[in-house]
Order: C-alpha cells, then sequence, then structure tokens
C-alpha cells in the first residue's frame, strides 16, 4: 500500500493508500477528524452523506448503504 496521500483515484481501482490524521477538539468534549478529499470522491460523498463508524479491535469507517441503494462493490463501470 502507498503511503502517501493520492489526490487523483480512479473509480475502478480500489484505494489503496494509507492516512494519517490529527484528531482535533471540537466543542468542550467532542474530538473530529477530517476525511482525505480523495476518499471523499472516490466514494462520492458530499455534506449530510452518512458513514458509519465501526470499533472493534481496530475503528473502521465506512460508507453508510441505505437499503435502497446497491453495495459499494456492484456500482456500474
Amino acid at each position: 500500500m502507498a503511503e502517501m496521500e493520492r489526490s487523483d483515484v480512479r473509480d475502478d481501482e480500489l484505494m489503496p493508500v494509507i492516512f494519517e490524521r490529527k484528531l482535533f477538539k471540537i466543542g468542550e468534549g467532542g474530538i473530529a477528524v477530517t476525511l482525505p478529499k480523495s476518499w471523499i470522491n472516490y466514494y462520492g460523498l458530499k455534506p449530510g452523506d452518512r458513514i458509519e463508524v465501526v470499533i472493534d479491535v481496530d475503528l473502521t469507517i465506512r460508507v453508510k448503504v441505505s437499503p435502497e441503494e446497491k453495495p459499494l462493490e456492484e456500482k456500474p463501470t
């Protein structure tokens, strides 16, 4: 996997990229993290879209797909 951020990602390829982000304080107790622009573009995200944060042994951020939408792996090429 690449250890640098890629600004140009093609839709038909996986994103083998590692991103490092710094947490920042918001409000009186919250902490936030920004998502990389290339990740946002790759998944076609916009403000108001939902993501899921899965906390297990690892922390995973993934796009939340509504029941009426097809999973991202099945999107047409």
